[in-house]
C-alpha cells in the first residue's frame, strides 16, 4: 500500500512551535512509493513509476548499459529504522529500496532539480549525504551512490555511461567476503577513483546492522583540493570530526561548471541488501535531524481562538483541488490513531483551512498538541 503523503504542525501552550526549516536539506527520498516487492511482477524500482522525491526527477533504471535487461531491484513492503548509539532515533518515512535477487547487476538514477545543484555544489560550501544501508550478507561486490554528470550503469565497479564528473560513496569488495567502504571520484572518466577504509566493516556471510552512512564533500576554489569524507554516524546529534573518517581524498578540484554538472543522482549494487532515507543537504543537521514535509503538502499556518464556550484551532495547508484529506492529532508525536477530520476535499486553489473545536475531543485543557495532515 502506498503511503499517503503526511505534514506537521505543533501547538504547544496556544503557540505554533516551528520545527527544522530544512532550508538546507536539498535532496530527501523515502522512498514513499507503491511496493514492487514480489520479483518479475513487471514492476520495480526505475520503472518509471516512482516521481522522485523532494529535489529529484523520476527514477529510471540502467543495467548493463541497457533499460531493457532488468535485473530486479524493487521498492519495499517496509522501510528502515535507525537508532543511534546513544538511543536516538531517526525520523523515517516511506518505505526502502530493496534488492532481494543477486542476479547480476542494478543501476538507478534520477535528475537532480538544478536549484538543487546549484546549491550543493557552490564553491566554499560543503555537500552532506547521509543513508540507510543494510548488507543482507552474501559474498561479494559492490554498492556505490552519489553525484554524478552522467548516468551509472550496473556493474561491479560503478562506472558511468561515458566519461564525466561526480563524488560518491562507495562499498567494494576488497578480498573474500570483505566488502571495504570508501570514497569514490570520477574526474572526466567513466570509472572512478577509490579510497577505501583499512579494515572492511561488512564482511558477511550474515546479513549486517543498519547503518547510517555519510558523505561530507568540501568544495574549494578551484586551484584548492577539494576534499571528500565518508563516516559510520552513531551519534545524530554531533558532527563527526574529519579526522575521524573512515577514508577520505583530496586529489581532485573540480572548478565550479564541473561542480554544478553534477546533476544525476545514482545508486548501483551488485548486493542484495536495504538502502533508504537519503538525504543530501548543505550542513550536517540538515541530513540527520528530521524529514521535511512531502513536497507540495505542508501545514503553513494554525491559529488558536480560545473563549469560555470553546477551544477552537484553525489548520491551514498547501492542498490540491479536489484531493481528499485527513487531519489527525497527538499529544505525544506517537499515538496517531485518532482523527480530528476525514474525507475532507480540498478547497479550490493553492491552500485549504478548517477550523477544529478542540472541546469536541476532550482537548482543551492540553497543553501540548501536535497536527498532521495526510492525503488519502
Amino acid at each position: 500500500m502506498n503511503k499517503s503523503k503526511t505534514c506537521f504542525a505543533a501547538l504547544i501552550s496556544s503557540t505554533l512551535i516551528a520545527g527544522s526549516a530544512f532550508a538546507d536539506l536539498l535532496i530527501y527520498e523515502p522512498f514513499d512509493y507503491e511496493a514492487t516487492t514480489e520479483l518479475n511482477n513487471d514492476k520495480w524500482f526505475g520503472d518509471g513509476d516512482q516521481a522522485g522525491g523532494l529535489g529529484l526527477g523520476a527514477w529510471q533504471q540502467l543495467s548493463n548499459g541497457s533499460t531493457t535487461f532488468v535485473n530486479e531491484g524493487d521498492v519495499a513492503d517496509e522501510g528502515v529504522e535507525f537508532t543511534d548509539s546513544l538511543g536516538n532515533v531517526l525520523p523515517v518515512g516511506g518505505f526502502a529500496y530493496e534488492r532481494r535477487n543477486r542476479v547480476g547487476q542494478v543501476a538507478v538514477n534520477s535528475p537532480i532539480d538544478p536549484s538543487a545543484t546549484t546549491a550543493l555544489t557552490a564553491d566554499n560550501s560543503t555537500m552532506w549525504m547521509t543513508f540507510l544501508f543494510q548488507d543482507f550478507g552474501f559474498s561479494g561486490p559492490d554498492f556505490g551512490i552519489g553525484l554524478h554528470s552522467e548516468k551509472m550503469i550496473g556493474n561491479d565497479n560503478q562506472d558511468l555511461d561515458k566519461a564525466g564528473h561526480g563524488v560518491g560513496f562507495s562499498i567494494v569488495s576488497t578480498g573474500g567476503q570483505d566488502r571495504n567502504i570508501g570514497t569514490a571520484v570520477y574526474n572526466n572518466a567513466a570509472n572512478t577513483t577509490l579510497v577505501s577504509e583499512a579494515t572492511a566493516t561488512f564482511n558477511g556471510p550474515e546479513a549486517s546492522e543498519v547503518f547510517l552512512l555519510a558523505m561530507k564533500v568540501n568544495w574549494n576554489p578551484s586551484g584548492t583540493p577539494d576534499e571528500i569524507f565518508v563516516f559510520i554516524i552513531d551519534d545524530i546529534t554531533t558532527e563527526p570530526d574529519e579526522a575521524d573518517a573512515l577514508a577520505m581524498d583530496d586529489t581532485f578540484d573540480f572548478d565550479l561548471a564541473t561542480q554544478q554538472s553534477l546533476d544525476v543522482l545514482n545508486f548501483s549494487d551488485t548486493q542484495v541488501g536495504y538502502v533508504d532515507e537519503i538525504r543530501i543537504g548543505t550542513t550536517f543537521g540538515d541530513v540527520t535531524n528530521g524529514a521535511p514535509p512531502a513536497a507540495g503538502l505542508a501545514i503553513t499556518d494554525i491559529t488558536y481562538i480560545g473563549t469560555e464556550e470553546s477551544s477552537e484551532v484553525a489548520l491551514t495547508w498547501n492542498s490540491k483541488s479536489r484531493a481528499v484529506y485527513i487531519v489527525k492529532y497527538s499529544t505525544n508525536l506517537v499515538d496517531w490513531d485518532t482523527d480530528l477530520e476525514d474525507g475532507i476535499t480540498g478547497d479550490d486553489g493553492s491552500s485549504t483551512t478548517r477550523t477544529f473545536d478542540l472541546t469536541e475531543f476532550g482537548l482543551e485543557n492540553e497543553t501540548k498538541l501536535f497536527f498532521r495532515v495526510e492525503e488519502e
